[in-house]
């Protein structure tokens, strides 16, 4: 008893190292344990325990920012609860035996840690633990000082008008902002439904103008149609005529070849080109065979259908295989 009294009766503390058991602790005690600690001494280290997957911890993030917190994570690979405790010992133990510590507070209502504060207080460091009401008395004894967080206001204490206002203005900050950002959300949504409606419009006038479009081009493919039917009737009138004026043509040749074959036979059915060509320049002296269409008179009575043409003695005759043929097509 009479170490403990002595041990409590140590100056405030140069450098004290702060284990905070995540799993076993009010966060919203926190902020009031530190500064309950800071008023025996220097904190030197604050390190928080605890498996940072868990959603239930996720809620620590403004307690670890705020009182400024180092966070040491631990997968819990079983359904023992001691992952966490194991941690913090093993870390207690690294920090004692830098020697650079001369007190640590074991955060937690964890009666387990006794063995831990024992092993600390051996080494001549103090020991202060903190914890609920609830604590194993075990723990409580070990330690040199022992703080009952229930006794500590939380970090919403509405006995401190100050804070509630500090974290009124910080709420309404952070609903300013938030409501800043909707409106410029709903600025750009205006912005683009403005921006479909004239894209609605255009597209409305590109179909109109595509149904008017194809409107024409059905209209001129029918006309185009029509023209082309006519166009084939056309040209079967040309072809008509041209038969008839091509018969017509013929028929005047003709006439004029049989006259001009009268009395110039040479020989059983034959006639001399020479003889017979003088004779038609001669009564019709406006003759031309390229009226007819050939460039030749040779190639002009060859085309008459039943005349042949040969050569003999050097001189070209023609003859009638059927003259009574020709005779009838004329």
């Amino acid at each position: 008893m009479a170490k403990a009294q002595q041990r409590s009766q140590l100056p405030k503390f140069t450098s004290m190292a702060v284990l905070i058991d995540g799993e076993n602790v009010d966060r919203q005690k926190v902020e009031a344990i530190l500064a309950r600690l800071g008023q025996l001494g220097t904190i030197a280290t604050k390190r928080v325990y605890g498996d940072w997957s868990q959603d239930k911890l996720k809620l620590w993030s403004d307690v670890v920012s705020m009182c400024a917190l180092r966070t040491m994570h631990h997968f819990v690979h079983s359904t023992q609860k001691n992952t966490t405790d194991i941690a913090m010992v093993i870390d207690a133990m690294d920090l004692l035996h830098t020697g650079n510590y001369d007190a640590f507070a074991i955060v937690s209502s964890d009666g387990d840690f006794s063995n831990l504060a024992v092993r600390i207080r051996n080494e001549g460091k103090y020991v202060v633990g903190v914890g609920q009401r609830k604590t194993n008395y075990n723990f409580v004894s070990i330690c040199d000082l022992f703080i009952n967080q229930d006794k500590l206001a939380s970090s919403v204490d509405t006995a401190n008008p100050m804070r509630l206002k500090n974290m009124v203005e910080s709420l309404n900050s952070k609903i300013a902002e938030k409501d800043k950002s909707i409106k410029a959300q709903a600025v750009k949504m205006k912005e683009k439904n403005k921006a479909m409606t004239d894209l609605r419009k255009e597209l409305s006038t590109v179909k109109k103008e595509l149904r008017t479009a194809a409107g024409g081009t059905k209209k001129l493919e029918s006309q185009l149609a029509k023209l082309q039917k006519n166009n084939e009737s056309l040209k079967k009138k040309v072809e008509v005529a041209k038969a008839r004026l091509t018969a017509k043509t013929t028929k005047k040749f003709i006439d004029l070849l049989l006259n001009a074959i009268s009395g110039e036979e040479i020989g059983e059915n034959k006639y001399p080109l020479d003889i017979i060509g003088k004779k038609i320049r001669e009564e019709n002296p406006t003759f031309r065979p390229s009226d007819y269409g050939f460039p030749t008179l040779s190639k002009l009575i060859c085309s008459v259908p039943g005349v042949e043409m040969q050569t003999e003695q050097n001189r070209l005759v023609f003859s009638f295989s059927d003259k009574e043929k020709t005779l009838n097509c004329n």
